[in-house]
């Protein structure tokens, strides 16, 4: 049986919902981009530059391996700690992830436009104090919707 979430025949959309399925807990959001894949698609392959720019707890990426469309990431957040993630990256699919964090992004074509949605997923779930999980759910896609208005805005070169 092979495995879904790297099949290429499927739609990486379609593949982001099934690994959202396997993941309780993952927040998804999506969002259609007045921009064409190829622009939409080169902010996301450009890990260590754009993602500091649409992701607010991340301070800097550096790429410390690569072997085709596998990489090894190094990740310093803004309080300045650092993560190694494994990550996978090929046209319209990234899966990055660490041993307490999974995010990925998937995207297909809609004509001229591009379909892009994006999934977080914490391993460890810890509660906040006085936060239940639909202000937790709320508050993570509201992060998310932030990040892809960021997204669609670098890849119009509204944020260069």
């Amino acid at each position: 049986m092979s495995d879904p979430v790297t099949r290429p025949d499927i739609d990486p959309i379609d593949r982001l919902a099934i690994l959202a399925a396997a993941l309780p807990g993952a927040v998804v959001g999506q969002r259609r981009i007045a921009a064409p894949f190829e622009a939409v698609w080169e902010v996301i392959a450009d890990l260590e530059h754009a993602t500091p720019r649409y992701e607010p707890g991340v301070a800097h990426v550096r790429v410390i391996e690569q072997r085709g469309e596998f990489l090894r990431l190094l990740v310093q957040d803004t309080a300045g700690r650092e993560d190694a993630m494994d990550a996978r990256l090929r046209p319209g699919w990234c899966l990055m992830q660490s041993a307490t964090i999974v995010i990925a992004f998937a995207a297909r074509r809609l004509g001229g436009e591009t379909l892009l949605a994006h999934l977080e997923h914490r391993r460890e779930q810890t509660p906040e104090p006085g936060r239940s999980e639909s202000d937790h759910r709320r508050a993570a896609l509201a992060k998310i919707d932030q990040e892809l208005h960021t997204i669609e805005g670098l890849a119009t070169h509204q944020g260069r």
